[in-house]
């Protein structure tokens, strides 16, 4: 606004500048004499000579908006579909002036932009080198994603999100509390670029193609990785403990441990689903180490072997789920069986048979969900089980575990729920599928705890307990009960200490 009011005033300064000369038309202008007027006896006069206009000094804001990128709406609707309803901005508890301000105030035309080259630095000091342990994947991380990023503009603003988000969470972890000094850049300013990445993440995505294809997908491992470190930073941060509470005018005051968060795995199939169609570009470029599928859940039933495995020198962590694991799911899956006699008394009211349905055949679609969900669910811990008991290596247990975890694409879960599942977790009316929704989703939460990387590192250990608060409230014993394994898990240590 003070950029456009100071362009109006230079436009009359212009015009008050040149009308009172026009009487000037018949006059040469020559000096030292003007012939005309000394033709005619009279003495000539000169204007004033012409002085330039200073421009107003100018934001990166209105650079980027004369460049063709438009300043986002970091609180704004979704205007891309159904698809990319689902791709929103993380928002911290601020207003967007505030956000904005606070960025561009610190710039000036031509000037370095000091903070933008810390994020950058750090990302490639640090963020780079420990997003994955694999060489060839850490390699796309730190030479082919920045590259892309110099040659996209919305693609650097998610890189320096990044960097920023793992410098703030870093800074978090080490004092229980996301704090500001002059070593870490404001969390305002991480926002705004994750807001501007993503604006422009969601533009390339409405017209995706094979020549935009690449950049795409790495926006979406840029928004994941992004989406999994804001959960913890936003539990740390008190602003957005706020706006939690702001957000949810229902909820307790004094306590938002009992909100469950969603919007971060509605975020993460968003993205996820955009390269479908791109597969054919994607599997052959690039990034396509990142692609590589995991073997089918066929190859990880029975892969124990004789030899001694490296189960007995696991984490306390890893060792509490692998005892546990199996005798979880099946509990929960018995507990789903046992709802299905009501189910049948109320299509016996419509005529339909009352003997007790196979999940398959159930006429409820929330029901079929559920049990899918569970199938998930098993095939998942069949396959961290499965790593845990491959035959010990002269490897550290911890990274090889970890490098195995990654093979196994524990974390791809959340792009196979149905959307059936996530449904029931969001209805109103709380039904009698609700609290088992719950303790689902707690046990999947769970897969996530076990992944030791800087953005899943105490990420869902809160989440879980969110989770039990929520199925505490519902009063019923037998739920409460499936959270005792879950809560004792997170409670142990990840690594080991030798």
């Amino acid at each position: 606004m003070a950029a456009i009011l100071a362009n109006i005033e230079g436009l009359s300064l212009v015009g008050s500048v040149y009308r009172p000369y026009t009487h000037f038309s018949k006059c040469d202008e020559l000096q030292p004499a003007c012939g005309t007027c000394s033709s005619r006896g009279e003495p000539c006069s000169y204007p004033p000579p012409r002085v330039p206009l200073k421009k107003p000094s100018r934001s990166r804001a209105d650079t980027e908006k004369d460049h063709g990128y438009p300043l986002p709406d970091p609180f704004g609707p979704s205007d891309g579909g159904p698809l990319l309803g689902c791709i929103q901005p993380l928002s911290i508890n601020a207003t967007a002036p505030v956000i904005i301000s606070n960025q561009s105030q610190q710039h000036r035309h031509g000037d370095l932009e000091m903070t933008d080259l810390m994020l950058l630095q750090f990302y490639h000091l640090h963020t780079a080198s420990q997003m994955t342990l694999h060489q060839r994947r850490s390699n796309i991380w730190q030479r082919i994603i920045p590259e892309l990023g110099s040659k996209n503009r919305y693609l650097m603003h998610l890189l320096l999100a990044l960097g920023g988000m793992h410098m703030i969470k870093q800074k978090a972890d080490a004092s229980g509390a996301v704090v500001e000094d002059s070593d870490t850049v404001d969390l305002a300013i991480v926002m705004e670029h994750h807001q501007r990445g993503l604006e422009g993440f969601r533009e390339e995505v409405s017209r995706i193609s094979p020549s935009n294809a690449e950049p795409v997908f790495t926006g979406s491992l840029l928004l994941v990785a992004f989406a999994f470190a804001f959960l913890r930073v936003q539990d740390l941060n008190p602003l957005t403990r706020a706006a939690e509470e702001m957000s949810n005018p229902m909820a307790n005051p004094s306590s938002t441990n009992d909100i469950l968060r969603l919007n971060w795995l509605y975020l993460i199939r968003g993205v996820t689903s955009v390269i479908g169609d791109q597969w054919h570009v994607l599997k052959n470029g690039r990034l396509r180490q990142i692609l590589r599928l995991p073997p089918s859940d066929e190859s990880w039933e029975n892969s124990s072997c004789d030899t001694p495995s490296r189960l007995s020198r696991c984490s306390p962590r890893l060792l509490k789920f692998a005892e546990g694991a199996h005798q979880a799911v099946a509990y929960i899956r018995a507990s789903l069986n046992a709802l299905q006699p009501a189910l049948d008394d109320l299509s016996s009211c419509s005529g339909t048979p009352t003997s007790q349905p196979s999940p398959s055949t159930t006429l409820d679609p929330a029901v079929d969900a559920h049990f899918e969900t569970i199938r998930i669910l098993d095939s998942v811990y069949s396959r961290i089980l499965s790593v845990l008991r491959f035959a010990a290596t002269e490897t550290p247990t911890d990274k090889e575990i970890q490098l195995d975890f990654e093979e196994a694409s524990i974390l791809s879960w959340p792009g196979l729920l149905p959307s059936d599942f996530l449904a029931s977790l969001e209805r109103s009316d709380r039904n009698y599928l609700y609290g088992h929704s719950l303790v689902i989703l707690a046990h999947l939460y769970l897969v996530n705890t076990l992944v030791d990387t800087w953005y899943m590192r105490g990420t869902f250990e809160p989440e879980i307990l969110r989770v039990n608060a929520l199925i505490d409230s519902l009063n019923d014993s037998q739920l409460s009960t499936f959270m005792l394994w879950p809560n004792e898990v997170i409670r142990l240590p990840l690594t080991c200490i030798y």
